[in-house]
């Protein structure tokens, strides 16, 4: 079991904006969640969740608890919104819908967000987790600009 705020600091990751590292460094439940961001050397930033006792929604499948998907998947959706759109400030999320596809059993998980569109007054991001190749669940966040 990982104590609470063991987990490596954003300052630690590379290739992160000053409010993306800010973000990460100064929220306490992504500390819980221990969320891990790393560029890969094509360049795109990888958001990954590795299972603790913590997470656990079903002990007896010993499965991620719903709740902890989604929150990982509007972090992923925050700091991706803070990279592709040069926000000078943390992004307001206004909505989110979140599907569960199929359990996700204790493993690793990443995030692939994608933004959907970028209007003048909203930003659309679409967010798949998946469990190795399998694919477990999928949020939409909308934020205000």
């Amino acid at each position: 079991m990982t104590a609470y705020g063991a987990e490596p600091r954003a300052t630690e990751c590379t290739g992160l904006s000053e409010l993306q590292k800010q973000v990460l460094d100064d929220t306490p439940y992504v500390h819980f969640l221990g969320l891990g961001v790393s560029r890969e050397d094509d360049g795109t930033v990888c958001y990954q969740l590795c299972f603790r006792e913590e997470h656990i929604g079903n002990p007896l499948l010993r499965t991620f608890h719903g709740g902890i998907l989604a929150s990982f998947g509007e972090v992923a959706a925050s700091l991706h919104v803070v990279e592709e759109t040069g926000m000078q400030q943390q992004p307001l999320c206004t909505s989110l819908t979140f599907d569960y596809l199929r359990p996700a059993f204790a493993g690793t998980i990443r995030a692939v967000p994608q933004i959907v569109r970028a209007g003048r007054r909203f930003i659309v991001v679409s967010v798949d987790i998946f469990l190795d190749t399998t694919h477990v669940s999928m949020g939409r966040f909308i934020y205000a600009r």
